[in-house]
């Protein structure tokens, strides 16, 4: 026998849950059902679903999208379930709700109707005690009715004498009569009283009877958890895994989508995966960077939705990419308990609308200042690689980002250095490096051969930032102050 569950899946802000789907999993075997099987609903463009479910017991999960399915619960279908929602059947009362307390509660309702049945039985014997009283009343009126009117012939006989007598005695069975009759009706009071007693006893009886029958079936199931709990951790197991519930039912679940305790089961959106976003953090046109700065600071690990405005005075968080996306954020290290994420470097990964990869580094120091070590492209394509071999700051003479490469002069650690060299790996501050020009004749049409004239700049007229790896040089040459070593060189910070 089948019941017919339908309704319209929402989530709690109120929208539809389109295509989604909606799984029962067997968990005992029935006439109809076989024990672990699966059902496969899927919800309609405005969250309907309408399907017969087969006598059994289900656990029942959800899955929308790219998700993993997770579970929101039990339902028990009988035959004669009543046709519902599914939120109507995951919330009904099942017998593995019925807890301890609830058991406590049965048995105070057996003794309380136990004490209404003592009670009830007490009032029917009060009852029949009045009645037989009653009985005993009436039937000593009849016997002084009957001595009344034997009085009466006495009288007649005797009428001139005992006339006032006669006459007294007939006001007495007036009397006598109407106690007659109040008697009797006290008499069918007490009758009726001793009917309602007993059927308070009866239904007092019946009520006790269910709470017997009732409180039978909820030991039952206690008993049997009580035998499953004795029989170890293999049985324990075993009955989880029959539940669907597996190792998840022996887990507590976090406390916060931070909390990274062993062992704990993770919620829905924790540290910001599998969650939609519904809102957007978004940064000023002119003074983008250092609220972006003061931002990651201030946030803990997770993922969020960025942009930035534009407008006048722009100053973009990432030059030539549009900052609208996602940003992750995460610290490569331990945070302690008495610690605040606030203090921790952070690294940053801008994921944006349009495909690109960028990640950067938050460097905390209350000394220096907070700063940006600054962003590096992650997606090096063909395009990738040409756009970082030729990238340019600052203002005036470009000089490269990071991973831009420079044909340079360098002049030595300083102005006095009078042993200046470098070779291949060896790492020079930007600062001490000069730009230069190379010029030479030539011929346009043929080969020519001249002596090309080489013009160093000093170090300070257009300064580079950042330090430098040379990519090129001899390690036996070197020079003295007045030399200039000329090479090829790629920034690296």
């Amino acid at each position: 026998m089948s019941v017919v569950i339908s309704g319209a899946l929402i989530d709690g802000a109120g929208i539809p849950m389109s295509g989604c789907h909606i799984i029962l999993k067997s968990r005992v075997n029935t006439s109809e059902v076989v024990m672990r099987t699966v059902a496969d609903v899927v919800t309609g463009n405005c969250g309907e679903y309408c399907f017969k479910a087969q006598t059994g017991k289900y656990c029942v999960y959800l899955k929308q999208d790219w998700r993993d399915e997770y579970c929101v619960g039990d339902i028990a279908v009988y035959d004669d379930s009543k046709p519902g929602t599914l939120n109507d059947f995951l919330t009904a009362l099942d017998e593995g709700d019925l807890k301890p307390d609830v058991v406590k509660r049965f048995e105070e309702m057996v003794a309380q109707a136990q004490q209404s049945a003592e009670a009830a039985a007490k009032s029917e014997q009060n009852a029949k005690s009045h009645a037989d009283n009653a009985a005993g009343s009436a039937q000593q009126t009849a016997q002084d009715v009957t001595a009344t009117e034997t009085a009466r012939d006495d009288a007649e006989r005797f009428a001139e004498n005992a006339r006032q007598d006669a006459v007294a005695t007939a006001e007495d069975r007036k009397a006598t009569a109407e106690d007659v009759t109040s008697t009797g009706a006290n008499a069918a009071a007490a009758g009726q009283s001793a009917q309602d007693a007993a059927g308070y006893a009866r239904a007092a009886e019946q009520a006790k009877t269910d709470i017997d029958i009732t409180l039978a079936g909820t030991l039952k199931t206690v008993n049997h958890l009580s035998e499953i709990a004795a029989a170890g951790q293999n049985a324990q197991q075993e009955s989880r895994y029959n539940l669907g519930l597996k190792d998840a039912a022996t887990m507590d679940v976090q406390s916060s989508i931070y909390d990274r305790t062993e062992g704990r089961v993770a919620m829905p959106g924790a540290f910001g995966y599998g969650a939609f976003f519904r809102t957007i953090k978004m940064f000023s046109a002119d003074k983008g960077p250092s609220e972006f700065l003061s931002w990651v600071k201030s946030n803990p690990p997770g993922q969020y939705a960025v942009s930035q405005y534009g407008g006048n005075g722009y100053k973009p968080i990432l030059e030539g990419v549009v900052f609208s996306g996602i940003v992750e954020i995460k610290i490569p290290n331990t945070v302690a308990t008495n610690e605040s994420h606030c203090i921790k470097d952070k690294l940053v990964i801008f994921y944006g609308t349009n495909g690109e990869v960028y990640h950067n580094r938050l460097i905390v120091n209350s000394i220096s200042g907070d700063r940006f070590r600054g962003w590096r492209n992650w997606l090096l394509g063909a395009d990738g690689i040409a756009n970082t071999l030729g990238s340019l700051r600052g203002s005036g003479y470009g000089y490269p980002d990071i991973g831009g490469v420079v044909l340079a002069a360098y002049c030595g650690t300083s102005d006095t250095d009078s042993s200046r060299k470098f070779y291949r790996g060896v790492r020079v501050p930007g600062s001490r490096l000069a730009v230069i020009s190379v010029t030479a004749a030539c011929n346009t049409g043929g080969p020519y051969a001249s002596t090309p004239q080489v013009v160093v700049a000093s170090p300070g007229l257009y300064p580079m930032a950042g330090t430098f790896t040379a990519l090129s040089g001899l390690p036996g040459n070197s020079g003295g102050t007045t030399t200039a070593m000329i090479g090829l060189f790629v920034r690296t910070a």
